[in-house]
């Protein structure tokens, strides 16, 4: 395809700017605009180098953000405790190390589960903190005490039937999490606590002190890694080679996180030296530039 038609598809599909263009190349609007038109005067290859290199950039940009979501084991799992937590009231627990995938899950779970309340904490996060985000996403005001807060989303949860997603729930102190067990109990909502293996330690106590918390625990979920079956679907939905799935899982670690970024860095490194497709070699070569 010639050079310019690939600059004004690029152009068409991401909305970018003659301005756009220029501050990204260093060249001046009316010289890409005389060169696109086969009007410029000047020296044409340089011109031609600068938007081509330009174009071959914003391929390998954008190719890691054009990985799809794939249903792989980590979301299926996600979905299937978190359904029955909302379905039954009960509450669930799913830990994992980070990278795996967790919180996509639990966004695609929440994405097509209208009424489930997703509460993304944080580590500053306390037990009134806690309340006062949930309070606003239950359409109120945010503000109040500790107990006015409570008092207002035990009663507006009171046998809804929905559903509480706390994601990165190792965030929160205990008496935060004690605050969530007692918002289930009061109102029968179901609660669904997904973060990294340490809040499984967090719900127990070092010393199970946390038993009547811990005890209230009905669906319980350690994930691991990926499937290989897993890495299959994802490379076939990002078009890339399934036969290479062995050793995409093996020098990602079975790590959603660092597979999507070695996929991504794969073919870019492929391409920048001339390759045609990925191969195991740049696949080696690729996983020793990738931190853990």
């Amino acid at each position: 395809m010639d050079i310019r038609t690939q600059l004004r598809e690029l152009m068409e599909k991401n909305n970018y700017s003659m301005a756009y263009i220029a501050t990204a190349t260093g060249i001046a609007k009316s010289t890409i605009s005389m060169w696109l038109n086969e009007n410029y005067n000047g020296k044409n290859d340089k011109i031609t180098d600068v938007i081509n290199n330009f174009i071959q950039r914003e391929k390998e940009r954008t190719f890691d953000e054009d990985l799809p979501i794939v249903d792989i084991s980590i979301i299926k799992y996600i979905s299937e405790i978190g359904r029955l937590c909302h379905t039954k009231g009960k509450i669930g627990v799913c830990v994992g190390v980070a990278g795996l995938g967790k919180t996509v899950a639990v966004k695609e779970y929440a994405k097509t589960a209208l009424d489930a309340i997703l509460i993304e904490s944080d580590s500053g996060y306390t037990a009134k903190s806690l309340l006062k985000e949930i309070h606003r996403r239950l359409g109120l005001s945010g503000k109040g005490s500790v107990y006015d807060l409570m008092s207002e989303v035990v009663n507006k949860l009171n046998q809804s039937g929905r559903l509480l997603i706390i994601d990165e729930a190792e965030n929160l102190p205990y008496r935060a999490l004690e605050i969530t067990r007692r918002i289930h109990d009061k109102t029968g909502v179901g609660v669904l606590l997904v973060g990294r293996n340490i809040l499984y330690e967090n719900l127990r106590g070092f010393n199970n002190q946390y038993d009547q918390l811990y005890s209230r625990v009905k669906y319980y979920k350690q994930l691991d890694r990926l499937f290989l079956q897993d890495v299959i679907r994802i490379l076939d939905a990002a078009g890339q080679n399934p036969r290479l799935a062995d050793t995409y899982l093996q020098y990602s670690g079975g790590n959603t996180r660092k597979l999507e970024h070695l996929i991504s860095h794969s073919n870019s490194i492929a391409q920048f030296n001339g390759k045609t497709e990925v191969d195991v070699a740049v696949i080696k070569k690729t996983s020793k530039l990738l931190m853990g």
